[in-house]
C-alpha cells in the first residue's frame, strides 16, 4: 500500500488529506458483492434511487464491470475533520470535508483514465446537472458515465477494513467523528503510475518531481 500526506488550500486555511493507494486483483472484492442488499438499502434510504442513471436500480453489479478487467487500483482519501474547527455547524463541516474530497478524487480519477479502463466514482455520477433521468430521457453520456462502489453493490465499510484497516465512521446526532473519507477505484488490465495518479490529485505539475515514480500492476 501506498501513502501520501497532502494539502489544500481552503478559505479557512490549509488542510491536510491523507491519499492511501492499493492494487489488488479486481475478483478480490468479488465476496463483497451484495447487490440485492445494497439495492435494498438505496430503494429504502436514498433519494437518488429511480432518479440517476448511475445509481440502482439501473447499475450495473461490480462482478459485470470486472469481469474483463485484471486488476483494480483503489484509493481512499481520509482527513481530520478537526481541521475544520473554523466551520461551527458540525454538520456543515462533513459536509465541506466530503466536498473537497470527492472533487478531487473523481476529477483525478476522470483525467488518469485511460481510454480502455474504467473509473469507479465517490458517489452517484455528476457529469450531468440534472441528470437526464430526471427528465425521463435516456443518459446524454453513458460511456463517461460512472458508478459508486456501493451502487455496484460493493460492501465499502468492509472494504476500507479489508483493504486499508480503516473504519468508515459516521456522524450522528450532532457528533463530528474523527475524520471522514471517500472511496474510489480503476479498474485496469495494464500498469498505472501513482505519481501520475497524484499529479493528477493535486493538479499541480510539479508534484510529479516530489513524489518517486511507483508503478503498480
Amino acid at each position: 500500500m501506498n501513502s501520501h500526506i497532502f494539502v489544500t488550500q481552503t478559505p479557512g486555511g490549509n488542510i491536510k488529506y491523507e491519499c492511501m493507494v492499493k492494487t489488488i486483483s479486481s475478483d478480490e472484492l468479488l465476496h463483497l458483492e451484495d447487490k440485492q442488499r445494497f439495492d435494498y438499502l438505496c430503494k429504502t434510504g436514498c433519494i437518488n434511487y429511480n432518479m440517476k442513471w448511475s445509481c440502482p436500480p439501473f447499475a450495473p453489479a461490480y462482478s459485470s464491470i470486472v469481469r474483463s478487467y485484471k486488476y483494480i487500483l483503489i484509493v481512499l482519501l481520509k482527513v481530520q475533520l478537526a481541521q475544520f474547527s473554523y466551520i461551527k455547524n458540525n454538520y456543515l463541516k462533513i459536509k465541506a470535508a466530503n466536498s473537497i474530497l470527492k472533487s478531487r478524487l473523481d476529477r483525478a480519477l476522470r483525467i488518469t483514465k485511460k481510454c480502455n479502463e474504467f473509473y469507479i466514482s465517490t458517489g452517484s455520477c455528476r457529469l450531468c446537472k440534472p441528470c437526464k433521468r430526471k427528465m425521463g430521457e435516456p443518459c446524454a453520456l453513458p460511456v463517461e458515465r460512472a458508478y459508486s462502489f456501493e451502487a455496484l453493490g460493493i460492501n465499502v465499510s468492509a472494504l476500507t477494513l479489508d483493504v486499508f484497516h480503516t473504519e468508515l465512521l459516521w456522524y450522528q446526532k450532532g457528533i463530528v467523528p474523527q475524520y471522514t473519507c471517500v472511496v474510489g477505484g480503476l479498474v485496469t488490465n495494464g500498469e498505472i503510475s501513482i505519481a501520475e495518479l497524484y499529479g493528477n490529485l493535486t493538479n499541480k505539475d510539479n508534484v510529479k518531481g516530489e513524489i518517486e515514480a511507483q508503478v503498480v500492476k
